[in-house]
């Protein structure tokens, strides 16, 4: 007899938790039964006081509630635009004495900001051909390798090296470059040393989560690429674009990045190419595109496209991303604005959830930036030159550049947190909120 109480005991127990949690979705269901169960005694309710004599079958799975959290990883990627090295930052880099160069003031400012980032990433825009073949700038560019030291040092990771000054010191050239860049322990992406590696997509594994990195350019300044070797550089080509992305899908990759070296100099808006082949490349299945060559910052914006998933998917488009380091100022008759001393340092906070496998942008935020010309060319953030942070030795700013970098700061504020709407109307303005915490506090 009291055995039978003890059953029927735990009979309506059990149908008195049904009762409590039907109707309820499965998150509070579980905070309901651990409320239940925790004015239980240890052992009741999981048989743990059953003999085993008196059960009949095995033992049923044991539930643990208090894993119902999702994980998730994040990882944060740093992507800036063009990187140049003109005549006077070689010359002014150069040491007499050592008989080499050195790069790293201009980026000794600016390091921190970039190494807060999880990845690093910039478009290389020169060759690194060997001294031999003489250094040279515009509109053949051969730098030396001390570039890629200082970079490398500043925190870069991985270098887009599509763009029309690729071929600038031809075959040998490019493929010196490759060569260059890997040894210094940093990636490259966009061109190629052969065909097996130019079919090969560049996938990193960032705190758990899988980038591609993907690279086309517009051309190559007229240099003809070599006959039979196509795959020397990546051009804009939707049809390849299409199948590079898919096979980085089909290797692995949760996102991919795609760098378009692109666009019109000096325009501070995209244009109807760009925008079409911005839309091509998000619909092809690209998740970032971040576009380089104009040297002045463009708008950014989400462009909506069907989703096998969802009704739609937002890809985020940074047109331009302006110059990061190089020697561009204003000339009369040939550069036209101020801006191209100005770039941005972008920050995507991407974030995987590992019970879904799905891996989304979830935040952005940026630094500009402002190359002192006069002060070892260094990158320098841009808020902190107007806010007069610099004011002794080798860095002073003249008081007629900070005002008008403070114009520049407002012109460009409007353009990335308030631009007008562009394009069809599956395109959205992004709102951002400019990051003014330095990297040291």
């Amino acid at each position: 007899m009291k055995k039978f109480l003890s059953l029927l005991l735990l009979a309506c127990l059990f149908l008195s938790v049904c009762f409590f949690i039907s109707g309820s979705d499965l998150f509070s269901g579980k905070e309901k039964l651990r409320e239940f169960f925790s004015f239980l005694p240890s052992g009741a309710g999981s048989g743990q006081d059953i003999r085993d004599d008196q059960m009949s079958g095995e033992a049923g799975p044991v539930i643990d509630l208090s894993q119902d959290e999702t994980v998730c990883r994040q990882a944060t990627v740093a992507a800036v635009g063009d990187i140049m090295v003109h005549r006077t930052q070689f010359v002014r880099a150069y040491d007499p004495q050592e008989e080499s160069y050195d790069f790293k003031p201009s980026f000794e400012v600016i390091a921190p900001y970039l190494q807060k980032a999880d990845l690093v990433v910039g478009n290389l825009e020169t060759t690194l051909g060997g001294d031999k073949l003489g250094f040279s700038a515009y509109p053949r560019f051969n730098s030396p390798d001390e570039i890629v030291t200082a970079l490398r040092e500043a925190g870069f990771n991985l270098l887009c090296t599509a763009n029309n000054h690729c071929l600038d010191t031809g075959e040998k050239g490019l493929c010196r470059t490759i060569k260059v860049i890997e040894e210094a322990g940093i990636k490259h992406f966009g061109t190629a040393g052969s065909f097996e590696e130019r079919n090969t997509p560049l996938i990193v594994q960032v705190n758990g989560i899988s980038l591609s990195f993907l690279a086309y350019t517009y051309g190559t300044n007229g240099l003809s690429v070599p006959r039979g070797k196509d795959y020397l550089v990546n051009l804009i080509d939707e049809e390849q674009m299409s199948r590079d992305i898919s096979r980085a899908r089909l290797e692995g990759a949760d996102l991919v990045i795609v760098y378009l070296h692109w666009g019109e100099e000096y325009c501070t808006e995209p244009t109807e190419s760009q925008k079409k082949v911005a839309l091509f490349a998000a619909e092809a299945g690209a998740d970032i595109i971040l576009g380089s060559h104009p040297h002045v910052i463009q708008p950014m914006e989400y462009l909506h496209v069907p989703s096998k998933v969802d009704r739609e998917k937002k890809i985020f488009v940074a047109y331009s991303l302006g110059n990061f380091l190089s020697n561009q100022h204003r000339i009369s008759g040939s550069i036209p604005t101020d801006e191209v001393e100005i770039g941005k340092i972008l920050y995507l906070c991407v974030e995987k959830n590992e019970g879904t496998g799905e891996t989304y942008l979830r935040d952005i935020n940026y630094d500009l930036t402002w190359v002192h010309r006069s002060g070892k060319h260094r990158i320098l953030p841009l808020h902190r030159v107007v806010g007069g942070e610099f004011v002794e030795g080798e860095m002073v700013i003249p008081a007629s550049s900070a005002d008008r970098l403070k114009r520049d700061l407002e012109s460009l504020r409007g353009r990335l947190e308030g631009f007008k709407q562009a394009g069809p109307e599956q395109t959205v303005p992004v709102v951002l909120q400019n990051n003014e915490t330095p990297a040291s506090q």
